[in-house]
């Protein structure tokens, strides 16, 4: 494994020198070669054809990066060897290449083409993900500065041999100086340190990777509009005699300025803010734009040129790096990179087609550049300013918005079927930070309040809650939708919970699933024996001839790894590991929540982090200490009527604390008071047998000797008989009480399916009374 070292120059330049070849092809394929090409197989056609080779060409762009990328991540995590398989895109590149020297039909040309961008374009995307695995991340604004000028060199090389060879001996040295860069692929280390490799667990807000996309996206759209008829450009409006000279001229002297402006944005993006780098980058290129609008005379093209240049190398260095900010360090990284570049370059698969629409609209040729020229010039512009947005994330998103509009929607009408609920009190609609505190016993209560809290507004910001870890884990949804386990045990959810607003907060700290474990260990112990992970008398409960953590992972072994382990039975160092792991990831789950609600968010927390077992709360985990003194807090105080109705009724809350010092206490007290809670704990308490009027006459008193401070189900105090014959009977239909002779007396302990971890639900509801009973007494005693 090889270990960090300072990189210098030279390092830096091994590291990135196959983007010399690679952009010695890309400049000029299509800018010079290609065009040329038509020019004689499609003389009266060559604009139409280019446009559609183009379209394609860029259609490859977008989606192969990231399937290229992500099946290099899966070998990579097999053994497999991603210098080796950039090696094998760019042999099928060069057999493209030398296939295109010898075509004579435009068919068979755009077929080429096509492989070709497949074959480099899967190149790049692999090779790519090599560079920050192998650069430390302080030093990535270098590494992408001399990625940039390493491009830049290869561009004006590619540049300078399609102007002066013929286009079938350009594509040959194309293909040679891909040959002749490609053994720097072994000056790249094929491992990482482990201190690297534990970034791929971090979890990033997606809102600067989302910004990055948008900015570059308008830049490519900008640069195809010019790279693809800048030729007819020189050829149809400036006359020029021989096109693809004037053009690789041009080009040539703007990337010359574009290799010094690189290499020096890279530094500083390194010492200063990337964002204002790439931004004012993007200066001299709008003004070079629009200077080939205002003004597209031959005598004033290379002063275009040089601007264009001066703005291309930091855009093109500095704004990679800041892509790779945004991006996890080595989580996926090929597969993050190519979904990246795919999102970035859709604007350049409309790109050809929008410019050949412009110059259509034109009242001359001339006029019609001049509007192509101008829209690249906003482009560029609009690039420039969106890139200043990263970093000042949004307190909400239009799709995260709409996207818990859509689950609302669809998920409260389901819910309904199978639960009652009744709310009193609501937030605020216009709000600041603000925590919404609640107890904790049903899985769907949380849904149930957070959906409903959204739909009640406010809109204009976010609200986001606190869910388990496992919930961003691979195989989350195989154990709740058995229909699609089997498909279902390898994908990951987590993007989806962030994108709804549900942030992970660790909430098992003393046992996990075995497959929680096992993901855990995966990234630096996938080979390491079970027998030395964990104790012996738990390793042999593990499927038989299964030795190591990567096969106790396969999918054969799903329902296996859902046994819960403890903690304390893994070995040092494996268990020290997991548990400096675990609170670096709290430590991160809290800071991440804290600041999204400093930023104005409402945050739903169930402190208890798990559901009660006995009917009393558990404590309050210490999330509230950071979020109780920068936000106004409010309770969902919540309690079930199980013994009532065909569904499950929920009753709950939404009030002030009494007692902002304690909540704990102010969230038992401001529960509401329902017919199972009195009637369990009328019945647990007397412990004799008992007449149908008795225990309406004893719930009628508990409900009034609540106080003044209780909130007793008003459904109760219209019909308390009602209610009490109603649960009586559902306590008889199941057993929990038995009749004879119109009397009743205790019968076996009350299992409820939608209660599973609960061994008794009438103790357990007469425990909930007895713990809300104590807490108003003590708030009304303060």
């Amino acid at each position: 494994m090889a270990v960090r070292r300072t990189l210098n120059a030279g390092d830096h330049a091994a590291l990135n020198a196959l983007w010399l070849g690679i952009q010695f092809q890309d400049a000029s394929i299509l800018a010079i070669v290609i065009p040329a090409i038509l020019l004689k197989l499609a003389p009266a056609d060559h604009t139409p054809v280019l446009a559609a080779i183009a379209t394609v060409v860029a259609a490859v762009w977008v989606f192969v990066p990231a399937v290229a990328g992500a099946l290099s991540d899966y070998a990579r995590r097999h053994g497999g060897d991603r210098r080796r398989e950039t090696a094998i895109a760019l042999a099928v590149d060069i057999a493209a290449l030398l296939a295109m020297a010898y075509t004579h039909a435009v068919g068979a040309l755009g077929l080429e083409v096509a492989c070709a961008a497949v074959a480099i374009a899967s190149a790049s995307s692999i090779y790519q993900a090599m560079l920050p695995e192998a650069v430390p991340r302080s030093a990535w604004g270098v590494s992408a500065g001399v990625r940039g000028a390493m491009t830049l060199l290869g561009t004006v090389g590619g540049l300078a041999a399609a102007a002066l060879l013929p286009p079938q001996q350009a594509l040959f040295a194309m293909a040679a100086a891909i040959a002749l860069v490609a053994p720097s692929l072994l000056a790249i280390p094929r491992e990482t340190s482990g201190a690297e490799r534990k970034e791929r667990a971090v979890i990033r807000d997606p809102h600067d990777l989302n910004v990055t996309l948008v900015a570059r996206g308008w830049i490519v759209l900008g640069m195809t509009l010019l790279n693809t008829y800048v030729l007819y450009f020189f050829h149809d409006i400036l006359g020029v005699r021989n096109a693809s000279l004037g053009t690789g001229m041009v080009a040539g002297a703007a990337l010359v300025g574009a290799i010094v402006s690189s290499v020096a944005a890279g530094i500083l993006s390194d010492r200063l803010d990337r964002r204002l780098v790439v931004a004012l980058s993007g200066v001299p290129m709008v003004c070079a734009a629009l200077g080939f609008a205002i003004a597209p005379e031959q005598r004033l093209i290379f002063l275009y040129a040089a601007l264009f240049g001066l703005g291309y190398g930091g855009v093109f260095s500095a704004g990679w790096a800041l892509a790779l900010d945004a991006i996890p360090a080595l989580g996926d990284v090929a597969r993050d990179l190519g979904i990246w570049g795919t999102l970035s370059n859709l604007p350049g698969v409309l790109a050809p087609a929008i410019g050949a629409l412009v110059i259509r609209q034109g009242a001359t040729p001339r006029d019609g550049y001049r509007l192509l020229f101008a829209l690249a010039a906003a482009s560029f512009a609009i690039g420039s300013l969106v890139v200043l947005r990263v970093g000042r994330r949004p307190v909400s998103s239009a799709w995260s918005v709409a996207l818990l509009l859509l689950v609302t929607l669809v998920r409260q009408p389901f819910l309904a079927t199978r639960i009652r609920v009744r709310q009193w009190g609501r937030l605020p609609f216009r709000r600041g930070p603000t925590v919404l505190v609640a107890n904790h016993q049903h899985e769907d209560e949380s849904e149930i309040v957070v959906e409903r809290a959204f739909a009640q507004g406010d809109w204009r910001s976010t609200l986001i809650t606190a869910s388990s870890r496992r919930m961003y884990e691979p195989g989350f949804f195989a154990g709740r939708l058995r229909v699609f386990a089997r498909i279902m045990r390898r994908v990951n959810a987590g993007p989806f919970f962030y994108a709804l607003g549900m942030y992970p907060l660790e909430n098992e700290l003393s046992t996990r699933p075995l497959r929680s474990i096992l993901n855990a260990l995966y990234d630096e112990h996938a080979e390491a024996s079970l027998y030395a992970v964990f104790r012996d008398d738990v390793a042999d409960t593990f499927p038989e001839r299964v030795s190591y953590v990567d096969e106790l992972l396969d999918s054969r072994h799903f329902a296996a790894t859902a046994v819960r382990v403890k903690l304390a039975h893994l070995r040092d160092p494996f268990r020290k590991e997991l548990l400096a792991r675990t609170r670096a990831e709290i430590d991160e789950d809290v800071a991440r929540i804290v600041d999204v609600v400093q930023r104005g968010a409402t945050f739903f927390v169930t402190p208890e982090g798990y559901y009660s077992v006995d009917g009393r709360m558990r404590p309050f985990k210490g999330i509230l200490e950071r979020l109780t003194p920068i936000a106004d807090v409010r309770l969902a105080a919540i309690a079930f009527d199980p013994f009532r109705g065909r569904r499950l009724s929920m009753l709950y809350r939404v009030v002030a604390p009494a007692d902002p010092r304690d909540l704990p206490t102010s969230v038992a007290a401001a529960r509401p008071i329902t017919t199972s809670a009195l009637l369990a704990a009328w019945i647990v308490g007397i412990g004799l047998p008992f007449t149908a009027g008795e225990a309406r006459d004893a719930v009628l008193r508990m409900a009034d000797a609540a106080g003044p401070a209780a909130f007793v189900d008003p459904e109760l105090r219209r019909d308390h008989a009602r209610c009490v014959d109603e649960a009586l009977a559902y306590l008889e239909r199941h057993g929990a009480v038995r009749g004879d002779g119109g009397r009743y007396e205790r019968g076996a302990p009350l299992r409820d399916p939608r209660f599973p971890i609960v061994e008794d639900m009438l103790a357990y509801q007469a425990a909930f009374h007895a713990e809300t009973s104590a807490a108003l007494r003590a708030l009304s005693e303060r």
